[in-house]
């Protein structure tokens, strides 16, 4: 990460990386409550080779970035790739207007982090919740370990 990330930079990568991290793995709802979601949250970073490139990141239970980032991802001016919308559930928007094979490259370039890296992320931030909260996009498509493989 550049050395000028501050943290609303770098919460901003953060809900970007996610976002698409669930685009790739078809999620396209998280129905937990944010209680649930930031101790995974918190699993999920403890865990994360990269979380160490952002440490404006808070993963504790009390002032987890978490809800900040993803919250405040349709405001942010710098949400280039993609938001969230926290109205009863958590819904990742990923921008239409890009090409699903472009995602990779310019997430990259944004957030200075692979999409691997993002949906090892996503991955183990959903792993940490109960199935029934995590809603796919295509059932069918769902490995055997409650996760789709990437479809970007």
């Amino acid at each position: 990460m550049p050395v000028a990330m501050n943290e609303s930079t770098q919460q901003n990568a953060l809900q970007q990386g996610l976002a698409v991290g669930c685009r790739a793995l078809g999620i396209t709802e998280i129905t937990a409550d944010w209680d649930s979601v930031k101790q995974s949250f918190r699993r999920a970073w403890l865990t994360w080779d990269h979380a160490h490139t952002m440490p404006a990141i808070r993963h504790d239970l009390v002032h987890s970035s978490i809800r900040p980032a993803l919250v405040r991802s349709k405001t942010r001016p710098g949400s280039l790739i993609a938001s969230w919308s926290c109205e009863g559930s958590l819904r990742p928007l990923v921008r239409e207007d890009i090409a699903p094979g472009a995602l990779p490259d310019l997430l990259a370039l944004v957030t200075a982090i692979s999409l691997e890296d993002w949906i090892e992320l996503t991955r183990s931030l959903v792993a940490g919740l109960d199935d029934h909260d995590v809603v796919h996009e295509d059932y069918s498509r769902q490995a055997t370990s409650g996760t789709p493989e990437p479809a970007i």
